[in-house]
């Protein structure tokens, strides 16, 4: 199965990986698993997600809580509420990119202009 270029997720266009994309092919070191992908749970605005990061945090990846399967509306909703959360902190999105396969969205990707992974610790 190929993946697109580039989907839209939350009304803008962005890149994707495919689903079988790796934690090294997302430059992707910290709370990170070649089997399930994102291993730290956290929870942002009542949504339950699991993250992973890597350089320094200043790379983000969210997917939903379930190893099995998706959640559309969580990840939708948790990027939105983790985009807003860097922005109030002063950290911009330098580019955005979803996991993608099978014409649903596994996760969701961000490169940082710093640190973000730190404020994500606590939740």
């Amino acid at each position: 199965m190929s993946t697109p270029e580039s989907v839209n997720f939350n009304g803008e266009t962005v890149g994707t990986y495919s689903v079988a994309a790796s934690c090294s092919d997302m430059l992707l070191d910290t709370d990170c698993s070649g089997m399930t992908g994102a291993t730290k749970d956290i929870e942002l605005a009542g949504i339950k997600l699991r993250a992973a990061a890597g350089q320094s945090g200043k790379v983000v990846f969210i997917m939903s809580e379930s190893s099995f399967s998706t959640d559309q509306n969580a990840l939708q909703n948790g990027a939105k509420s983790l985009e807003k959360l860097f922005k109030d902190n002063g950290i911009q999105i330098e580019s955005k990119k979803v996991m993608f396969g099978g014409g649903d969205v596994y996760g969701v990707h961000f490169q940082l202009s710093d640190n973000g992974y730190r404020l994500l610790k606590s939740l």
